[in-house]
């Protein structure tokens, strides 16, 4: 588990476009203050280190959360999480592009092994899950963005809307903008919640293909207690709520 090497990293999904027959690899390595996904906290303080490689419309990457210290809590015993994808995405014209793929999210500190997966009925082995993705972009302002999930083993089906928006402050750096809104459908009576976020980053472009970021975030959920731990051994008691991160990217 990363340590105090890596307190002032964090991720910062830096996405360089490939053209055809070009291999790109871009990679982050960060820090965030507490690891919350579609509202819902999992962790506390965690190193966030992911790897992406694309190749014209195709790309695939894995995604890493290493909590940061022994009371980070979350979900899952120690809040350690390996998450593997791949896609493929393109333009379509006047501004509009697509983007399709895979998820898979595993959990190495689980008594499971890396193919045991989660079944809602009991027959299932472990905890980790298989996602699909779909979603549409509009090259404009804000670029605005619309994404589907199903979630096979979970059962659930969600829905989101993104919005961003970089602003200029000298030739090197920027203000970097966005929200997100969500609903989480639950096939489950009485599962089914509403979540969001907003993030604001100052960019500095260390060179062409490297950069370093900043920023603060806000997000949460409607969901009773905000988490899926509710008591004083996780140290917190809500998942809404303001948390920070830092973060350095490159690619090759």
């Amino acid at each position: 588990m990363k340590k105090a090497a890596l307190l002032a990293l964090t991720l910062a999904g830096l996405s360089t476009g490939a053209t055809a027959g070009e291999i790109s690899v871009s990679t982050t390595l960060g820090f965030e203050s507490r690891y919350i996904f579609r509202g819902i906290q999992f962790a506390e303080t965690s190193v966030q280190p992911a790897v992406e490689i694309s190749y014209g419309g195709f790309y695939g990457g894995a995604w890493f959360n290493l909590p940061v210290g022994d009371d980070d809590l979350v979900a899952t015993p120690g809040g350690e999480e390996l998450d593997l994808y791949a896609g493929y995405s393109a333009a379509l014209g006047d501004g509009w592009s697509f983007d399709v793929g895979v998820t898979y999210y595993t959990f190495p500190d689980l008594a499971s092994g890396f193919f045991d997966i989660f079944e809602e009925d009991g027959d299932g082995l472990g905890a980790n899950t298989v996602e699909m993705f779909a979603g549409l972009s509009l090259d404009a302002p804000l670029s605005p963005s619309v994404y589907v999930y199903r979630d096979f083993m979970f059962d659930t089906f969600t829905i989101e809307g993104g919005v961003s928006h970089s602003v200029p402050l000298a030739e090197k750096t920027s203000v970097d903008l966005g929200g997100s809104l969500g609903y989480v459908i639950d096939d489950d009576t009485g599962g089914d919640y509403l979540y969001g976020a907003a993030t604001a980053d100052v960019s500095y472009a260390l060179t062409d293909d490297a950069s370093i970021a900043a920023g603060v975030r806000y997000g949460g959920s409607d969901i009773a207690g905000g988490s899926f731990i509710d008591d004083s051994i996780a140290g917190t008691t809500k998942s809404s709520g303001f948390w920070y991160g830092l973060s350095i990217s490159a690619s090759f």
